[in-house]
Order: C-alpha cells, then sequence, then structure tokens
C-alpha cells in the first residue's frame, strides 16, 4: 500500500466511510495481504481462519502512527521486469526507479544514480519548501489573529455605533416632546385668552340686560303704583332714563376673539432631516427642524381682552 493510499483510509476511517466486506458495519482493521478492510467480529474469524491465518491484520486508527503497522503496509519495492530485485537506483532520463540489473541493462548510457542521493535531493527541497510553508502557516495565523482582532474591534465599534443612534434618537423624542408641550401652551394661552375675552363680554352683556330690566321694571311700576301727578312730575328723569337704555347697541356685543388652529407645518422638511440623520445632518438643525414643527395660527393676535377695554374706554 502506497504513503497517499495509507492516508487516504485513514482519513476516511476518521469520517465512517470505512466499512466491512462481509457486513455494513465499520471496518476496524486491515488485512495487508488480501487489501480488504473488515469489522472486528470478521477480523477476529479472518485471523482463525486456516487459509488466511498466517496474514497481517493492522488497526486502522494505528496507521501512520504504528511504525510496526507502516512497516507492514509499507511493503518493499522490488523491480517489475526482474521480481527478486529490489530498486535501489533512480534514472534521471526516464525519470523511474530501477534496480541494478536494469541500470547495466537498458539504462546503461542513462544517467543513473543512487536512490538514496535522489531522496537527500528531494529532501533538501523539501525542506526548502517546509520552510516557506511555514512562513505561509505563520503568516496565515497571523492574519486569523488580526481578522479575529477587526472582528472583535467591530463588535464593540458596532454596539458603541448603536448606543449613539439610541442615544441620538432619544434626544430627538425630547426634542419633539419639548415641542409638543410648547405648542400644547401656546394653545393653552390662546384658549385662556379667549376665555377671558369671552368672560368680560358676559359680563357687560348681563350688566346692559340688567340695566334695561331694571329700567323696564321701574316704568312698570310707576305707572302701576303712582299717581298721575307723581309721575308728571319725574317725566324729564324717566325720558332720559329710557333714552338711555334705547342707546345701549346689542348688535355690537360680539368682540374679536382669537382663533386657535393647529398647522403641521415642517413635517415634510422633518421627514427628509430624519432620512439623513448619522450622515451630513448635524443634531443641532434636527433641533432647528423640530422648534418650527407645527404652527399654531394667531389670527387677530390683538388681544381680545385689550380690543374690550378699548372699547369700554371709549364708551366712557
Amino acid at each position: 500500500m502506497k504513503l497517499l493510499q495509507m492516508v487516504k483510509l485513514r482519513g476516511e476511517h476518521k469520517e465512517g466511510l470505512v466499512t466491512c466486506v462481509g457486513c455494513a458495519e465499520l471496518a476496524k482493521c486491515h488485512c495487508v495481504e488480501c487489501q480488504e478492510n473488515y469489522c472486528q467480529k470478521h477480523a477476529d474469524f479472518h485471523d482463525r481462519s486456516r487459509a488466511t491465518c498466517d496474514h497481517h491484520l493492522v488497526v486502522i486508527e494505528d496507521i501512520l502512527e504504528s511504525h510496526q503497522a507502516f512497516q507492514m503496509l509499507h511493503k518493499k519495492h522490488y523491480c517489475l521486469s526482474h521480481p527478486k530485485e529490489l530498486v535501489s537506483l533512480f534514472c534521471s532520463d526516464c525519470e523511474k526507479a530501477v534496480c541494478p540489473r536494469c541500470a547495466i541493462g537498458f539504462h546503461k548510457s542513462h544517467d543513473v544514480t543512487s536512490i538514496e542521493e535522489v531522496y537527500e535531493h528531494i529532501k533538501v527541497k523539501m525542506e526548502e519548501l517546509k520552510k516557506k510553508t511555514e512562513s505561509k502557516i505563520y503568516n496565515l495565523k497571523q492574519s486569523i489573529v488580526k481578522i479575529k482582532n477587526a472582528e472583535r474591534e467591530s463588535d464593540v465599534e458596532s454596539l458603541s455605533a448603536k448606543r449613539k443612534i439610541q442615544e441620538m434618537t432619544e434626544r430627538c423624542i425630547n426634542y419633539l416632546k419639548e415641542r409638543e408641550l410648547e405648542l400644547v401652551k401656546q394653545v393653552n394661552q390662546r384658549c385662556s385668552c379667549n376665555d377671558d375675552v369671552m368672560k368680560i363680554q358676559l359680563t357687560q352683556i348681563e350688566e346692559n340686560l340688567t340695566n334695561l330690566k331694571e329700567g323696564q321694571d321701574f316704568i312698570a311700576a310707576a305707572f302701576a303704583n303712582w299717581t298721575e301727578a307723581e309721575i308728571v312730575a319725574i317725566e324729564d328723569q324717566m325720558l332720559a332714563k329710557l333714552e338711555e337704555l334705547s342707546e345701549i347697541e346689542t348688535h355690537k356685543y360680539t368682540y374679536p376673539v382669537s382663533r386657535t388652529e393647529f398647522v403641521d407645518e415642517g413635517m415634510g422638511e422633518l421627514t427628509n432631516v430624519i432620512k439623513e440623520l448619522g450622515s451630513v445632518i448635524s443634531e443641532e438643525r434636527v433641533r432647528q427642524v423640530i422648534s418650527t414643527l407645527g404652527l399654531v395660527s394667531r389670527e387677530n393676535t390683538k388681544s381680545g381682552v385689550e380690543l374690550l377695554r378699548t372699547s369700554a374706554v371709549s364708551r366712557q
């Protein structure tokens, strides 16, 4: 069995691919003479059989590790032309191993050297290749170390980046919440201002209504309870009071009130900013955009209270 065949057999056995020729069980032994693989049961039978009791069985797991098993499998090479002669020379012209008889025969005029010399030459080349291979192995191992270090650094950077993204998102959410509070505060201020305006309106209307009712009640009571002479005596005062009440203009009681509406302006720009977050858009710009997000309309921005006060002063 050649060395490459030994390596292949050992590798296939490790992968569980070598089965017994007599059954489907995993093979344990190899017969040197039969070149067949057997499970332990058939190997024992092979060893006890009269026809094969002198065969050499080796444990497949021992191949390449056990010197005895290696020597049993790795037979000496004999010349094909002279079966009793060991090949001990190498013909460089034909590039093949030959025996001494072949060397003085067919290969007489060829460049023939001892196989030991060729072996040493091959060994030197193999040592050179081995050094190069060891250098390559070292470089590859170093590359593996660098890649693993880079992988760890990448993981650390990835975690750091994710943490920063979360922090940025939380800040943006806080900006939105702050803007929400600002807008709600503006709405509350508008509503409070309108409430004040409407309270003043209601107070003035109620006062005028009370004055009108009291005037009517006074006139009615006078005609019901007073004498004609008494009514004639206060005619001028009664007429003056009625004229004053008649001058109250009820159609002017609807005073200007600030309208409160919400316009979701800036959403388009905010969406574009969010899409660019983390690249070229600064956090400060996000804050600025959010600060302009949504507007509370302020029609009739002059306070209704001020208008009422101005109207009251003019009336006085």
